[in-house]
């Protein structure tokens, strides 16, 4: 249930919420759904198959598959943070394992804020939340926040695997609306003139 609900929700609603007709990509909406699908994928058979008495390796096989969903939906072409998460031994490892990652998506962010960046402008709130949020959630799934100050009275609710869970998909909503406003927006601006009038004004600026 942890995983399995979101899959049939973002399976069943996510393709019908993209404005197709407002898009020209057909390629591009599909990998939304695909990165906002994988996580859960991952986290449904971790915890489908995680009490599985099979011993240790199992285990850390189906957390490595859980760790590949979450890969594949924040950096797909990230291959040595992929491979470092894979390996990662503890819940911290595994989280430092998309530090790199997450600053190229703040240098990135940055650049959308320049002169030479793009996207649209009222979907940077979403962009801020979509890697803010989940940021949060993985500190808060590591450091077991708060049931690590109520020892044994928050096993099955309430607890930093449940926060966590919860602000995951409080992301993957950011992510959706953030997406969907870009992708309306490269249909709407003409990105070869808008490159010709920056140039234009970086070769005036120079004379």
């Amino acid at each position: 249930m942890n995983g399995g609900v979101p899959i049939v929700y973002i399976l069943l609603t996510v393709p019908a919420l993209i404005p197709w007709e407002q898009v020209d990509s057909r390629f591009l909406p599909w990998c939304h759904v695909a990165g906002a699908v994988s996580p859960w994928i991952g986290s449904f058979l971790y915890h489908l198959f995680m009490n599985l008495d099979r011993g240790e390796m199992i285990y850390y096989r189906l957390l490595q598959l859980d760790m590949l969903g979450i890969w594949w939906m924040y950096s797909p072409p990230s291959v040595v943070p992929c491979f470092q998460a894979m390996t990662a031994w503890s819940p911290w490892e595994r989280r430092l394992c998309f530090l790199l990652p997450f600053m190229m998506r703040v240098l990135l962010f940055i650049l959308r804020n320049s002169s030479y960046g793009g996207g649209d402008p009222t979907g940077m709130m979403h962009v801020v939340l979509q890697d803010g949020v989940s940021a949060i959630g993985g500190m808060v799934g590591a450091l077991h926040i708060p049931e690590k100050w109520f020892p044994g009275t928050m096993d099955f609710y309430l607890n930093s695997h449940n926060i966590m869970h919860v602000l995951v998909v409080m992301a993957v909503y950011s992510m959706h609306q953030a997406t969907v406003r870009d992708l309306v927006w490269m249909t709407q601006v003409d990105c070869e003139a808008r490159h010709l009038t920056l140039r234009g004004y970086q070769i005036n600026f120079e004379l």
